[in-house]
């Protein structure tokens, strides 16, 4: 009886061991599943960055900010003539900074033909870069994203360009040097839907994927060197447009656009970009104030 109950002893240790062994090894299947499934998950991410030309951009750390918090991950920044934030910008992890300066002269023109480059150098540089970015955005200093990032992610690999509509802030005063800009809006509209509300564009921002087939098409637009691929219309994503900012930074614009050849001035094509600059040639400020009165501020 002895040894009979010696070897159920040893027999329910056995099992008892055994049990355990079992349990360990589901454990560590599970583990396993779930770190794949993360390391899945992760390497399934697409990492979506921002490319834009600013000059003396007006609250800078809010547009960094915002645009992190909708899901950038990357900025390319090519800074003109504002050698007081370079520190600032060099000294931020997501941003890739590139230096430059404006020709002081047709800057209506010349603006997009240096944006038009810049975006080139960008989806090149960040094809090497190491930041692993899988699209590009080309916004304004001026302009926020707003929606559901994950409808850039899904594009399935043959669409290599995208375009999202753009929407105008109106304000309901004219802001001033110490109000934050984005802020500040009273309403947005569609620029699509209700075109004479916008000063300015109206046909949207564009974005690419960072591949060697893909350009700038113009300010507003990329494209694809192959013939396959697809441009598509985001319909959860859209491009806020504060268009300017406070009322210095109004008038040091449409002052800096005024230096036009004779033939380029009648390139511009927005009365709103035309009677400002006027106004601001004026040297009346109650005058210019009046013109953007008159097109931003909607009580």
């Amino acid at each position: 009886m002895v040894k009979r109950a010696s070897v159920n002893s040893l027999t329910n240790v056995a099992a008892f061991c055994l049990l355990i062994l079992l349990m360990a090894f589901f454990v560590i299947l599970i583990i396993r599943y779930f770190r794949y499934k993360s390391k899945e998950g992760f390497e399934n991410e697409k990492n979506i960055g921002i490319m834009t030309m600013m000059k003396d951009p007006k609250n800078l750390e809010t547009w960094l900010k915002k645009n992190r918090d909708v899901g950038i991950k990357h900025f390319y920044i090519r800074l003109e003539d504002t050698p007081r934030l370079m520190d600032y910008l060099q000294d931020q992890d997501d941003v890739s900074l590139q230096i430059g300066e404006s020709n002081g002269t047709n800057e209506y023109n010349e603006i997009q033909n240096r944006q038009n480059k810049m975006v080139n150098d960008f989806l090149t540089q960040a094809q090497t870069d190491g930041y692993n970015m899988d699209w590009l955005i080309h916004i304004d200093s001026d302009e926020l994203l707003d929606g559901d990032l994950d409808e850039i992610r899904q594009q399935p690999q043959h669409v290599h360009t995208f375009w999202m509509q753009n929407e105008e802030a109106k304000f309901n005063k004219i802001p001033e040097k110490n109000d934050n800009l984005f802020d500040c809006a009273s309403v947005f509209y569609d620029c699509a839907k209700n075109p004479e509300k916008c000063v300015s564009y109206g046909n949207g921002k564009g974005g690419a994927r960072v591949c060697k087939d893909t350009r700038s098409n113009g300010p507003h637009r990329c494209k694809s060197l192959k013939s396959n691929t697809k441009e598509v219309k985001l319909e959860k994503v859209k491009v806020k447009h504060y268009e300017c900012s406070d009322f210095d930074s109004y008038k040091k614009k449409y002052l800096r656009l005024s230096k036009q050849d004779s033939s380029t001035r009648n390139d511009i094509p927005f009365d709103y970009y035309k009677e400002s600059i006027d106004a601001a040639l004026s040297g009346n400020d109650n005058l210019l104030r009046a013109v953007f009165t008159k097109y931003r501020v909607e009580n």
